[in-house]
C-alpha cells in the first residue's frame, strides 16, 4: 500500500472488523484472484477487507495502490521498484506470511517443429533455466 508521511503503511493488515481495509482486487475470474484468496485462507489470522475497487490487471491495482486507494496483492515483480523508491510498503508488519509463491512451468511436445518466433522463445526460456540452475 502507500507509505504514509513517516513511511509507515497508510493502511495495515489484516484490518479489523470495524475497520476493514480497502481492498484493491483481481476481478473473480483473473488467476491471480484464486492465488490472492489461497493467500488469504492461508494468513495467520482473517483479514478483514472491503472490496473497493477490481479489475483482471497487476497493474491496474498497483496504480491505485500507489495513489492510496488501499491495499493490493501483486506480483513482487510488479512492485520491487515502487518498493525500492519508497512509493509502496509492505502492508503488514511481518509480510511473509501474506505472501504466496508461483511455479512456472512450459511444456510443449518433443519433436514438435514450431515456427521460429516460438522456437526463439522456447530457446531464449531454456537459456534461463539453464542459468537458473
Amino acid at each position: 500500500c502507500r507509505p504514509g508521511p513517516h513511511g509507515q503503511p497508510l493502511m495495515r493488515l489484516p484490518g479489523s472488523a470495524r475497520a476493514p481495509v480497502p481492498y484493491l482486487a483481481y476481478a473473480p475470474g483473473a488467476y491471480l484472484a484464486r492465488v490472492v484468496e489461497w493467500v488469504l485462507r492461508q494468513a495467520p489470522q482473517p483479514a478483514h477487507l472491503e472490496r473497493v475497487y477490481e479489475t483482471d490487471m497487476a497493474e491496474s491495482l498497483k496504480a491505485m495502490a500507489i495513489e492510496g486507494h488501499g491495499v493490493a496483492f501483486l506480483p513482487a515483480s510488479a512492485v520491487q521498484p515502487a518498493l525500492a523508491d519508497g512509493r509502496l510498503v509492505p502492508a503488514a508488519a511481518d509480510p511473509q506470511p501474506w505472501c504466496g509463491e508461483l511455479e512456472i512451468r512450459l511444456y510443449r511436445a518433443r519433436g514438435d517443429r514450431l515456427k521460429p518466433a516460438a522456437q526463439r522463445l522456447w530457446d531464449d526460456v531454456a537459456l534461463l533455466a539453464r542459468q537458473r540452475g
